[in-house]
Order: structure tokens, then C-alpha cells, then sequence
């Protein structure tokens, strides 16, 4: 849905609010140094639990969102609009996003970390709307006795993600020196940064450690108040990014199948700078904020070709006998095009607070408390949140029923064997679209030239396997300025687990990779990535010292 917005206000709003200066290079960074060390704390309590016993998921998250919210507190205390961009979600296995439980929910209350359980950690801050998230995969390690490396099918995936996080960092960051460009990635002899390259990066490099990117991988741009919190509620024009669905999947098993002449595909593509329909054809500009966000899926346990995809998981899933996860969703975005008069007192409580607090970034009930951020963590305080979000489920209700915010939902990562696949197609699918699922404008058939629709494929979950998934994701800064990459997330502060897969790039993959790479290793007449460093805190002190 487009919101009516006046032509000088968009102006001002998706260009001149995005030239880098110093003054916004210095949100990002600040934003960056914030989510590098809630991450790290989040990494400390689960590597080193208080008590011998790892927190549940439902404490993790409360209180790495605490946490980031004091240091928020800290930060530009003249910015009238800050706060928690992504609530902390901590994905389990075969979850791929949305998993952040609420202090009221029973499923996250009983959940806990267990070994040999691969963890991805999101999260995210915005200040004054200049975003900076951060996503990575932890892998359960036992608390006694040798550590020994993660193998199999989820140290495949481990590998994948971070080989391809860390090339297109590199990557992206040609283009504040392209005449450093090695000749391998260049595109007919140019020295460009294409969104068709990045595609390809990133396929190949999934191909080599027998992986499929995961649906909803993407390396986007990243502008003002507009960093993918809101992606399927409300379009957004002139966007940029690669973009990887179903019918990616799609494209290549019928490339590789035989008789394929029978279904042709449009392999052009008309691009339009105005357009809110991504596309592979656009160039990478210095200057601009690129988000990476590549989610790997393992098919070495696979016997036949086939697909994977998102089943979005709410109270009703599993209980068909199956015993399958099933969780209410916790995030909610608030849709702006949406105007109702509220009867309910607590719902009209509720949605003027969403609005003056919160505005176009994800909420959770926990954060409409009075008690949040936590001021300790007595039984006193914990009661009286717990009593805050219960009240606020009331107001939710109405909140909801009335469109006014939008679930984000909890996905969770099947596979789907081509045959099955193949003999549910219909010739008429593809004109059928789900209006209640988000998407992108131009992914609502998942399948086209298989004539599928989300509804059809939704169907055909019952046959499905879930299959884990590791995700990597990071901000970057290509600052003109200063000619260089900041790196606002991940780097040092998420570093790579222990794991070792049987697979490895062959020569004439790693060659022009480690060719890039090198680029960044050398100091005089390489490429200059810097990294936000987390702050130096006393994560067992009781008041944070910033540095």
C-alpha cells in the first residue's frame, strides 16, 4: 500500500535526508557500536550462562532489548526519534525469523538453547530513522570439556553464509575504488558494482557447499526510516536490491531438467528507477548504505531436487496431530494507510503510544511497559511488566482486528521434493495471488512458470521436512567521504563458529574471491574497511560504563 505523500516531502524524505555527511555518518556509526555490543553481551551470557544454565529464550530477548534500550538512552539525547529497529529474535534450527517471545508466552518460557543447536541472533537500532541491524548464527557449544567443531549438514550452511557475507562486503566496497577492480568481477570489461553480480556471488557460492539461499535473502539498500521493517505492508519506491524467492529455485531445477523447451521465461527485464518491484539491473553507488542479509539452507540430508520455503508458523500450526511448533507472532508493525476509531480505552491507549514511540519500526508488547527498559531484575518488576503486557494484549486485539499494525510472522524452513511440486501444478496458478501474505510487490506467485500460487504451496506443507537454517547479516556504509567501508555490524564482534564442512570452493571460485579478499587485507593500496567497535562495558557491573 502507498501512502499519499507530497512530491517534495518524498524528495526530501528518500534523497536529500540520505546524502552522507558527516554529521549522519556519525548516527550510523554510533547505531553500529550499539548493536555490536548488545550482541556481544547476548554472546557472553550464552557462553558464559550466570548460574551454569543457558537463560531461556524468553530472558534472552528481554534482556538483550533492555539492554539496548539504556544505551539508546545514551546516545543523542537531543534526536527526537530513536530506538529499537529489530527486537532481539533468537532463531532456533530450522526457525528462519520472527522467534522473539514475549514474557507472557509459554512456548518461549520452557524454550532453551541446547547443544549442537544453531542459534541465529537479530537484532537492530535506528537513530533519527539511520538503521543498523545485525544478524548471526551461534552455534551450542557443551559449557565442559573439549570443544570439538560442528560437522554435517549445518557446518555446510555456517560456511556458506559467512564466505558469502564477508566477498560481498569486499565487493560492495569496490565501488569507492573501482579501478581496483580485478578483472574476474568486472561485467564486460567495466569496473561496476551490479546487482546481477551479487546474485551471482552469492549462487555460487551456496552451490559449492551444497546450500540453497533461503527465501528472503537479500542485499539491499538502506535509506532513512527505510530498512525492510515494512517490506509487503508498504511499497517502497526507487528501490534497490537483490531479492532471492522461490522462483529462483524454480528458474535453476527447470534449467537443469530435461525437456525445459517447454517452458519458456522472459529472461528480460525492464527497469524502472521509480519502480517498488525489485530487480536484479541496477548499479551500486558510493555513498549509499547497503544491508546484507543472507540466510543458508543445507541440502546435503536431501536424496531428490526440490524446493525450499518459508511456512509461516502462528498458534494453530501443529495441531493436526503432528506435535509441530506452533507460537503466536510478538512483532507488530504499525500500517500508517490504515485510520480507525477505536472503542476499546486500552486499544486507543495502546496505538497512541505506538504511534508516538515506536512510528515505522517493529514493536513488542513488552516495550509499551512501564517497566521497560527493566530497572532490575527483581520478581517486583518482572510481576509488573508481566501485568503491563497482559493489559496490552487486551488493546491488541482491536488494534489488530482493525489493520491498524501487522504481524510479523515466524517462519519457519521447509523443503519440498520437486514431484511433489510438480504434479500440483494447475495451468491457471499463476493469476492467483494471497492477499494476506507480505510480500514484495512482484514475488505474490512464488512459482510462475510452474503456474503456483503461495495458497497452492501453502497446501503442500504437510508433505514438507524442515531443514535448519544459518543466517548472516550486516550494515555497511559506503562512505565517500572518507573513502572507505564502515562497517557498522558484525565483523569482529560475530565471529565465525567452530565448524568444518566436507565441502570447500574450488579453484576457480576461490581464486577470484581470494583475489577480492586481499584487497581489504592490504592497508597502503588496498580497499579501507573499518569496523564499529562495540563499547568497552563491564557486562557484570550494574551500571554500564561507556567508553
Amino acid at each position: 500500500m502507498s501512502l499519499a505523500v507530497h512530491q517534495d516531502d518524498a524528495d526530501v524524505l528518500l534523497h536529500s535526508k540520505n546524502v552522507l555527511d558527516d554529521r549522519i555518518v556519525e548516527k550510523y556509526r554510533v547505531a553500529g557500536q550499539i548493536v555490536q555490543t548488545a550482541l556481544v553481551y547476548l554472546e557472553s551470557i550464552i557462553a558464559n550462562p550466570p548460574n551454569g544454565a543457558i537463560p531461556t529464550i524468553t530472558d534472552l530477548c528481554v534482556l538483550t532489548d533492555s539492554y539496548m534500550a539504556k544505551l539508546l538512552a545514551k546516545a543523542f539525547t537531543s534526536v527526537r526519534e530513536k530506538g529499537i529497529a529489530v527486537p532481539t529474535q533468537i532463531d532456533i534450527n530450522e526457525l528462519a525469523s520472527g522467534f522473539a517471545p514475549e514474557v507472557v508466552d509459554e512456548k518461549g518460557s520452557t524454550y532453551v538453547l541446547s547443544v549442537g543447536d544453531v542459534a541465529k541472533v537479530t537484532l537492530g537500532v535506528h537513530i533519527d530513522g539511520y538503521t543498523a541491524t545485525v544478524s548471526h548464527t551461534i552455534v551450542v557449544y557443551p559449557q565442559e570439556g573439549e570443544r570439538a567443531p560442528l560437522v554435517g549438514a549445518k557446518a555446510d550452511a555456517v560456511c556458506a553464509a559467512h564466505v558469502a557475507t564477508e566477498t560481498l562486503v569486499a565487493y560492495l566496497g569496490l565501488v569507492l575504488a573501482p579501478e581496483k577492480t580485478p578483472q574476474s568481477f568486472r561485467v564486460n570489461g567495466a569496473a561496476q558494482v551490479t546487482g546481477s553480480q551479487i546474485r551471482q556471488i552469492v549462487d555460487t557460492i551456496a552451490d559449492a557447499y551444497n546450500c540453497v539461499v533461503v527465501p528472503g535473502s537479500k542485499v539491499r539498500r538502506v535509506r532513512r526510516f527505510l530498512a525492510g521493517q515494512a517490506e509487503g505492508i508498504v511499497a517502497e519506491r526507487e528501490f534497490k536490491g537483490v531479492v532471492w524467492d522461490e522462483s529462483h529455485q524454480e528458474s535453476k531445477l527447470l534449467a537443469q531438467a530435461a525437456g525445459t523447451d517447454l517452458i519458456k521465461r522472459d529472461a528480460t527485464v525492464k527497469s524502472d528507477p521509480n519502480s517498488a518491484i525489485p530487480t536484479d539491473d541496477f548499479v551500486v553507488e558510493a555513498g549509499e548504505v547497503f544491508q546484507i542479509d543472507i540466510r543458508m539452507a543445507p541440502m546435503r540430508e536431501m536424496t531428490t531436487a526440490g524446493i525450499v520455503t518459508l511456512e509461516e508458523i502462528d498458534h494453530f500450526t501443529g495441531k493436526n496431530g503432528k506435535n509441530e511448533f506452533n507460537c503466536r507472532p510478538t512483532m507488530f508493525v504499525r500500517d500508517y494507510a490504515v485510520t480507525h476509531q477505536l472503542k476499546l480505552k486500552s486499544a486507543r491507549k495502546l496505538l497512541a503510544h505506538v504511534d508516538k514511540k515506536f512510528t515505522v519500526y517493529p514493536f513488542k508488547l513488552t516495550y509499551c511497559s512501564s517497566q521497560f527498559p527493566l530497572p532490575d531484575e527483581s520478581a517486583e518488576t518482572l510481576e509488573k511488566l508481566v501485568a503491563d503486557v497482559k493489559q496490552n494484549k487486551l488493546g491488541l486485539a482491536e488494534v489488530q482486528n482493525r489493520h491498524l499494525v501487522k504481524a510479523k510472522p515466524i517462519q519457519m524452513a521447509k523443503f519440498i521434493d520437486l514431484k511433489t511440486v510438480v504434479d500440483s501444478c494447475t495451468t491457471t496458478g499463476r493469476h492467483g495471488v494471497d492477499a494476506a501474505k507480505p510480500v514484495l510487490p512482484g514475488m505474490e506467485v512464488p512459482l510462475p512458470q510452474l503456474g503456483m500460487t503461495s495458497l497452492k504451496l501453502k497446501s503442500l506443507l504437510k508433505h514438507a521436512v524442515s531443514v535448519p537454517v544459518v543466517r548472516e547479516a550486516t550494515t555497511v556504509v559506503l562512505n565517500q567521504v572518507d573513502g572507505e567501508v564502515l562497517r557498522l555490524t558484525g565483523g569482529s564482534a560475530a565471529p565465525v563458529a567452530y565448524v568444518h564442512s566436507d565441502y570447500t570452493l574450488p579453484e576457480s571460485v576461490a581464486a577470484p574471491i581470494g583475489e577480492l579478499m586481499a584487497l581489504t587485507q592490504d592497508a597502503k593500496y588496498g580497499l579501507t574497511v573499518k569496523q564499529c567497535k562495540h563499547y568497552k562495558v563491564d557486562f557484570g557491573a550494574s551500571e554500564m560504563q561507556l567508553d
